[in-house]
């Protein structure tokens, strides 16, 4: 061979072993994209909420539906015992059947029912040497809305008021409740303020436990000194309501946060209104239960169908994609209009994809309620072509 061949074979050498080199680089993944258009249930909800004051609608699972525009912060009385109640039971939780350790009752604590009482508060009687449990304690507190109780509970949970208050504004801050203020563990002082909005964040946390949820629908309880005391909620028991607590001062007027659970989607719910600078208790107590009894058909099980362009799309770097779409219909607890978040997982990671073959998981999640369901893609996905391996 001569020296030009030698020449001219090198380059093609150069190029063969490129191109084997191009031709076995890894193929790059499946991707797999979401829809754009954000997902809602059908259909439009709305509410009649009260002429006056502030209001707010939700549900234990589903969040926050609805609340009146432009909310205030404004003085919300013994509805701050809620989150008394919450600050004692995450410090002690709980459990069903339990009573909870015993708190002996001291002068101090006579004394501040002395003082509560000469001020007109709302106040559980007490005397020193009692023994009260910890489900005693949250039943003073939380049915005839005990004042002294509050600062008792205080006391034994952060040692001072000042430590409890600070503890029950950074609770706030954790559970989203950025327009509220607390400036006492009772309610008393018009300096602690919220909205209808964080009150509905608030009763989503407390009706968490099981101890609380059990102790607001009772209509009474018999603590040892004081005897037999009612729950100031005397809606109790009556056209669905479980709870939850009221709250009455010339500053804050009259409010409720209410409790009404309804069997939805083979399960349960607890919706949840709540009502503030009502005219009286009364009208607070008969307002929420008609605004909960009047939305409560609308929360049920939805149909959930995908959009046009299925609920996501597989795409390959070599040209070919596939809508994703469910075997059928979802099915979706929830309200009319209900925002719903979207999430999809590529579960087909080996290449071809038939048509029909389950290749991710979606996630469809509406309030803290999830559902997962195999998506099937509609076209086939094939391994690239020699060609674009080659020249890609």
């Amino acid at each position: 061979m001569g020296r030009t061949s030698t020449y001219l074979a090198i380059p093609l050498v150069i190029v063969a072993a490129g191109g084997t080199i191009q031709f076995l680089r890894p193929v790059p993944p499946v991707q797999v994209q979401t829809v754009a258009s954000p997902l809602k249930l059908p259909g439009t909800f709305s509410v009649a909420f009260p002429a006056t004051g502030q209001s707010a609608l939700g549900a234990e699972s589903l969040g926050l539906v609805a609340q009146t525009p432009n909310e205030q912060p404004v003085a919300i009385a013994s509805l701050t015992k809620m989150m008394t109640a919450y600050l004692l039971l995450q410090a002690q939780p709980l459990k069903t059947g339990e009573d909870g350790p015993v708190t002996t009752i001291t002068e101090a604590d006579v004394q501040v029912y002395q003082d509560d009482k000469a001020a007109g508060d709302s106040v559980v009687r007490v005397s020193a040497g009692e023994k009260l449990t910890e489900r005693q304690l949250l039943e003073g507190l939380l049915l005839p809305s005990g004042d002294n109780i509050a600062t008792l509970i205080a006391r034994q949970v952060a040692g001072t008021q000042a430590s409890f208050i600070k503890k029950m504004n950074d609770a706030a801050r954790a559970l989203g409740m950025t327009q509220t203020t607390y400036a006492d563990v009772s309610g008393v002082s018009p300096a602690t303020v919220s909205t209808a909005h964080d009150q509905v964040l608030m009763a989503q946390a407390a009706m968490r436990s099981r101890t609380f949820r059990d102790i607001v629908r009772m209509p009474q309880a018999d603590l040892p000194v004081a005897g037999l005391v009612f729950n100031v909620d005397f809606m109790v028991g009556k056209k669905g309501i479980t709870g939850i607590k009221t709250g009455s001062t010339l500053a804050a007027g009259s409010c409720f946060v209410g409790s009404y659970p309804i069997s939805v989607g083979g399960g349960s719910e607890i919706l949840l209104g709540a009502v503030l600078g009502q005219q009286s208790l009364q009208v607070a107590l008969t307002t929420d239960t008609q605004m909960l009894q009047t939305v409560a058909p609308r929360f049920r099980t939805y149909s959930v169908a995908p959009p046009a362009t299925g609920f996501a799309r597989l795409t390959t770097a070599w040209g070919q994609d596939a809508t994703l779409a469910p075997a059928g219909p979802l099915q979706l607890v929830g309200y009319p209009g209900m925002p719903i978040d979207l999430s999809v997982k590529l579960t087909a990671t080996k290449l071809p994809i038939a048509a029909g073959q389950g290749a991710a998981s979606l996630t469809l999640t509406t309030g803290s309620v999830s559902q997962t369901a195999l998506l099937q893609a509609a076209q086939a996905i094939h391994k690239p072509g020699p060609l674009w391996r080659l020249f890609r």
